[in-house]
């Protein structure tokens, strides 16, 4: 109606010859009207298109997670697909196509869409018709293995963090995975955990002129003794006795009854001073006898590893000294530099080495505030600011959620390094 009474006043005003302007006016007037419904109706269309567009993206990445069998992806997309659409951009669609390619390493959508016009109809274009693709890679699942390193802070105040991994350790491996599952992705084929304890191997307190009564493990429970200057092992007490209690890596789930026989009898214990040698404890964590691309699965396989993810775990209430810290360098049991990097240049080299630690993967999880600083001797010990920055390293939450949510906050972490589907057009 409203462009019929618009052509009869364009007509009027041509036919008018009371002005020159009139017959110019009538000429320009309709392909103007024209041009403004044209550009309203191509703009309705963009946005459709895009709407068309998101819903196919988000269905083809559905389909793609690693937890669905491939034959039920291509259901899976259009489900997806036809979910995110309502009742206007549904009425568009005349097809909708998802397809596994045949290598089965890709889900592909084909949409075509009528999309209806509304000025344009006046030149006979009633339609636009577009045709919507998208296609996202498959993160097929390798033959995996998780390989954790749990450095736990041992002195007095952590007996929550010990407590939580009491409890977690019979059953890790099985509610790791089923974590992991809830996230989309797929079980690892193998999976070995090692626990490292660690207290100070440098305390504050200790100068050499003056006797301590000292805190120590004698092979069976912690004892006390009174150490003086002149004692030929004055300085082996310096830090705790042991400063760090290591174990070897445990088949899960088969050797998970021995991993629980190991944890259950530490106790907190320790410290009294801060900071601590956690550092000492991610070194030894990173001369871990990691798996590697290529190795036979823990536990045994017929094939070989494919990916490899190695995975260190921290849980700490205090700062960390520097590596080479002076009074830790006193204690006659403080590894040599051969083992343990003096700087914080060469132990984040070692962490940066492919013959130390898998780089693709490899992942440092912290449960606690890397922010924390504690002076020592030698000045600030902020040993933790230090090591966030390196690549791999993220907090995993809080130490209290650490400890109260330990395998979830796990599954968190681990999941942000499993390669997820990703669009590829």
């Amino acid at each position: 109606m409203f462009l019929a009474s618009l052509l009869r006043s364009v007509h009027h005003l041509g036919t008018d010859r009371r002005g020159s302007l009139a017959p110019t006016f009538a000429l320009l007037s309709v392909p103007m009207v024209l041009m403004v419904g044209m550009g309203v109706d191509y703009g309705n269309g963009v946005r459709a298109v895009s709407k068309l567009q998101s819903a196919a993206d988000s269905a083809v990445l559905a389909a793609a997670r690693l937890s669905d069998p491939d034959a039920g992806r291509a259901d899976t997309a259009l489900r997806y697909f036809r979910a995110h659409l309502d009742s206007n951009l549904a009425s568009m669609v005349k097809t909708s196509q998802f397809t596994l390619a045949q290598d089965g390493n890709t889900v592909t959508g084909l949409i075509t869409a009528q999309i209806p016009t509304s000025v344009s109809q006046v030149m006979g274009a009633t339609m636009m018709s577009k045709t919507i693709t998208s296609t996202a890679a498959i993160a097929k699942p390798d033959i995996r293995q998780l390989d954790l390193v749990f450095c736990i802070d041992a002195t007095g105040s952590m007996s929550n963090t010990l407590n939580a991994v009491k409890t977690n350790a019979l059953n890790l491996e099985a509610n790791l995975n089923d974590e992991l599952v809830r996230r989309g992705i797929a079980k690892f084929d193998a999976m070995r955990v090692r626990a490292i304890y660690y207290r100070d191997y440098g305390g504050n307190y200790m100068n050499g002129t003056s006797s301590y009564t000292v805190s120590y493990w004698n092979g069976t429970k912690y004892a006390s003794k009174t150490s003086k200057p002149s004692d030929p092992d004055y300085w082996t007490y310096v830090g705790d006795v042991p400063p760090m209690k290591t174990s070897s890596f445990f088949n899960l789930p088969g050797s998970r009854t021995d991993f629980q026989s190991y944890v259950n009898p530490e106790t907190a214990n320790g410290g009294g001073d801060l900071p601590e040698s956690g550092l000492e404890c991610v070194n030894e964590a990173m001369d871990s006898p990691w798996a590697k691309v290529g190795d036979t699965p823990a536990g045994g396989g017929t094939k070989p590893l494919q990916a490899v993810y190695p995975t260190i775990v921290v849980w700490t209430d205090a700062a960390a000294h520097k590596p080479g810290y002076s009074l830790s360098l006193k204690n006659p049991n403080y590894p040599a530099a051969s083992k343990m990097p003096r700087t914080y240049t060469d132990l984040k080299a070692k962490w940066d080495n492919a013959n130390t630690i898998d780089q693709n993967r490899k992942l440092l999880v912290f449960f606690g505030n890397p922010d924390q600083s504690t002076n020592d001797r030698d000045g600030l010990a902020n040993g933790w600011q230090t090591l966030k920055l390196w690549p791999g390293f993220m907090v995993g939450g809080t130490l209290t959620e650490g400890n109260a949510n330990m395998v979830t906050k796990l599954a968190d972490a681990i999941a942000s390094r499993v390669r997820a589907p990703t669009l590829t057009q």
